[in-house]
Formats: C-alpha cells, structure tokens, sequence
C-alpha cells in the first residue's frame, strides 16, 4: 500500500513542477480563446464624449457662459498658476468684495454641468489671469495637495461666465499657511488633489 501512495505523491509532484509558469510581463494577455477586456467607447453626446472630443480654443470668447449661470449671487474667480507645481486653481471671493478676501482654492468641476475653463483650451495654462464669473458654494471637505503637503478650500463649480484677460493679481499664491518648503513626494495621484472627504474623489 505504502508503494502505491508514493506513487501517487510522485505523480502529484509531477504535474506541479513540470506545469509551465507564463512569462513575467508588463502587458495583460487574456486567458486563450477570450478577448482582452476593453473600455465601453463614450456615449455620444455625455458629459465625457464631449470632454474628450469637443474641439479646443486658443482663448475663450468673452462672455461665453456654461452650467447654471442664472442666480444673481455669484463669485469672482482669478486664473493663477502654481509655479511650485501646486494643484490649486486660482482665487475665488465674493462679488463686491476685495481681492485681499479672496481663497486659493482647488476646483472641483461638475460633469455634465461646468468643468474648469480650460477644459475647453489647447492649454492647460491658456486662462492664465483670466478672471471668471463663477456659480457655485465651498464645500465642506478640503482638498489635500500632496504635491505640497498643504490643505485647500474646495469650489463646487456649477457654471461660470467668462470677463477676460486681467492683470496679475499681488496675491500670494497657495494655502495662506504655505511655507517655502520643498514639494513633497508623496504623491502617486499626479494632476489633481485627494478631497478629504472619503466619500468623494
């Protein structure tokens, strides 16, 4: 009896040492006889078709307005870019109020409603001191740039209505506790900011 279970443990081992492993690779090869797996292509018309394959602009028309833009309460945003790399915005302050009570703020775009101007450019710096209407409230999260290690106010953007090319503004750029410290490089999630609200990314 002793021999035959041998046997059988040989043959076990057998298949199991002389099974072929696949190859390492970098590329995803589906199991033979099914097809790779695939992307569904965008719905013509939604909110990403138009995203992805809407034609670009050189610059925004002057009063070119999307989303909801009818509430007469709104903000005033100003278009800056973070020479630190930084994934803020710009700066957002109420209509009728001064620039010196103005946020850095990250934007969060709306889908299918308004998505940051530039969306709609050949540059992603093409708005750069642009000023904007905007619609829209703060959330109540703040963004996290782990670029810079710093925490910003989030703008739900629900529409906006372009004012044109303005003068830089004096402000300063970044979280107004932002200190001249080194980017960090915590990051894996380049181009966009971690909302610290766990239930939105």
């Amino acid at each position: 009896m002793r021999p035959f279970f041998f046997c059988v443990l040989l043959f076990i081992a057998g298949l199991f040492s002389f099974s072929p492993l696949p190859a390492e690779t970098d590329t995803y090869v589906p199991p033979v006889g099914e097809a790779p797996p695939v992307a569904p292509p965008l719905k013509k018309g939604s909110p990403l078709d138009h995203l992805a394959n809407d034609p670009k602009m050189e610059a925004l028309p002057v009063g070119y307005k999307e989303g909801r833009t009818s509430d007469p309460i709104y903000y005033i945003a100003h278009r800056g870019i973070d020479d630190m790399g930084g994934q803020g915005w710009g700066w957002v302050k109420k209509n009728g109020e001064s620039w010196g009570s103005a946020k850095w703020i990250a934007l969060q775009e709306t889908p299918g409603t308004a998505v940051a101007p530039f969306r709609k450019l050949t540059k992603r710096d093409g708005d750069a001191n642009w000023e904007f209407k905007f619609w829209g409230s703060y959330a109540s999260y703040k963004a996290y740039d782990p670029r810079l290690d710093e925490l910003l106010p989030v703008f739900v953007l629900q529409g906006y209505e372009v004012i044109g090319p303005e003068n830089p503004l004096n402000n300063k750029i970044g979280s107004p506790d932002r200190s001249n410290h080194r980017r960090s490089g915590a990051s894996s999630r380049e181009g966009r900011p971690i909302l610290t609200d766990p239930g939105v990314d």
